[in-house]
């Protein structure tokens, strides 16, 4: 979400692929969430891109794309000198820089005051910085303390978490490629767009109620992640054993490089508000994400960016603590099961995050 520059390019849906470790994007001081990966694909990693964009008109209502990975993107400003792009992450507490850009910015880095940053498949201490001001749009942050961390995308100078985000309401329209992030004034309902009525868990980690086939399900809302994750709790409510036939077996990599197992496979319906979603892949699996947001013992879902992805247009509340969404008239599968959920030539790489 970035840009005027970026305003010629459009959304690349088709690469709003599978791999969603719901956090994989999801980055936890003391429960800072943060992103992660699979690792049984290998692709060609793009070139190295500037971190930098060059204007600041896109920090109130920017163009925006994906990173290669299919994270939405956003315009930063860090003590006043940027904008870079950061990764939307919903699913991580903490808004956190990769170490380039803090070499870039010579920033000071605290390597004795560190933080546990909690991944999808398990937690890190990690060194930080202070910073005087992040800014994006009307919102702005002042003297934080705040992570380090490689990134899962090499096109990214960090991720903005929802501590940037209170108060604030989030828009994207998919549809015209924009993103506007601006403090929520108490608005209702936009215009044709369906509400969805959410709760709030450690601090701003936005949690829906939805329905996989005939089970009631917590579905956590997690920008940050590539694809959709589902927990065992919920695979045996399915009546799915651990012999399930699954599409195929992966490998998810968080951020802190620890690893688990998964299972891509077909569920039943997913119904949230007004969207339903006929027959789509998730990745099964004992997530530590699960554990570390008390999601292991019942059914959930962490809803990543292929479901999210394919929307016209997506609107967090956080005000209101809601979603609100407009489905496209063609609601299309974004995975090929047989090819492992990957889009033509969007295939995840080891350093890519199936978020979560």
């Amino acid at each position: 979400m970035m840009a005027s520059q970026l305003s010629a390019i459009p959304f690349e849906f088709r690469r709003w692929l599978c791999a969603s470790l719901f956090a994989f994007a999801v980055l936890a001081f003391s429960g800072l969430s943060m992103p992660c990966a699979w690792a049984d694909a290998q692709v060609e990693k793009p070139p190295e891109p500037a971190l930098k964009l060059p204007s600041l008109d896109s920090l109130f209502e920017s163009a925006t794309r994906a990173d290669h990975i299919g994270r939405i993107l956003v315009p930063v400003l860090i003590n006043s000198q940027g904008p870079y792009l950061f990764v939307l992450d919903t699913g991580a507490n903490r808004s956190v820089l990769t170490p380039k850009l803090v070499e870039l910015l010579k920033l000071p880095v605290e390597a004795t005051d560190k933080v546990v940053m909690s991944g999808v498949t398990g937690t890190s201490s990690v060194p930080t910085v202070r910073v005087q001001q992040l800014q994006t749009g009307d919102i702005v942050l002042r003297n934080q303390m705040l992570p380090i961390a490689d990134p899962l995308s090499p096109d990214v100078a960090g991720i903005l978490g929802v501590d940037a985000l209170e108060d604030t309401r989030v828009i994207v329209n998919f549809a015209s490629g924009k993103i506007v992030i601006r403090k929520a004034h108490h608005e209702g309902k936009m215009d044709g767009l369906t509400r969805i009525p959410g709760q709030f868990r450690f601090g701003r980690l936005l949690v829906i109620k939805a329905t996989v086939g005939r089970i009631p399900v917590k579905a956590v809302i997690d920008t940050g992640s590539q694809h959709t994750l589902a927990n065992p709790a919920l695979r045996q409510r399915l009546g799915l054993s651990k012999g399930l036939k699954v599409a195929r077996e992966t490998v998810v990599i968080g951020e802190t490089l620890a690893s688990q197992p998964g299972e891509i496979g077909r569920v039943p319906l997913i119904r949230m508000g007004g969207l339903q979603i006929i027959d789509p892949i998730v990745v099964f699996g004992d997530f530590y994400v699960f554990k570390l947001w008390h999601l292991d013992e019942e059914p959930a879902l962490i809803i990543g960016m292929d479901l999210i992805g394919g929307l016209d247009t997506f609107v967090i509340d956080y005000q209101r603590g809601e979603v609100q969404i407009r489905v496209r008239e063609l609601f299309h599968d974004p995975f090929d099961i047989k090819k492992g959920g990957a889009s033509a030539g969007a295939a995840p790489d080891v350093s890519s995050d199936v978020s979560g």
